[in-house]
């Protein structure tokens, strides 16, 4: 019996935090910070994006934290304006900004396993927008998609000019 939407979102969810965290993990140090601007242009969404690895990382991490109050009961992300650095490690630590992707994924997939089913029709609104709850889910797995298919390929890049 094919899955339910429920049962297909969570499971997307895990495969790709997995598929994130496992591109991440394979990063070095040096490679973490290869391509860091300080004049990295900015957008409405980009928050902590650099131009590096560890800028993807960090940009991820934060977006996972300011989407984690949506699976509250009547619960909406909070905004880029909302987002308190102090919260996050330091962007210099490789290490630490890949502890907390891996802590804010977990409590992300943990938050979606808990919600009931039948929540996830609920409209919440970000942005100025109402979608349902599974389509924020949707829009957020995908980006963990989108960012460690970019962090695979510049770590194939970096490896072809060894």
């Amino acid at each position: 019996m094919p899955p339910t939407l429920p049962e297909f979102l969570r499971k997307q969810a895990e495969r790709s935090l997995a598929y994130l965290q496992r591109e991440a993990a394979a990063v070095s140090v040096e490679d973490a910070f290869r391509g860091r601007r300080n004049n990295w242009p900015d957008q409405k969404w980009g928050i902590g994006q650099d131009g590096s690895i560890a800028g993807i990382v960090y940009h991820v991490a934060a977006w996972k934290q300011l989407t984690l109050p949506v699976f509250a009961p009547d619960g909406t992300p909070l905004s880029r304006a909302d987002f308190d650095p102090s919260t996050a490690p330091d962007q210099n630590d490789w290490p630490a900004l890949l502890a907390w992707l891996s802590q804010i994924g977990a409590d992300w997939n943990s938050a979606l396993a808990a919600v009931p089913d039948a929540e996830l029709d609920a409209i919440r609104g970000w942005e100025g927008a109402s979608l349902p709850l599974a389509r924020i889910v949707t829009e957020m797995v995908q980006h963990d998609i989108q960012h460690a298919a970019q962090i695979e390929y510049l770590r194939q890049l970096y490896a072809s000019m060894l």
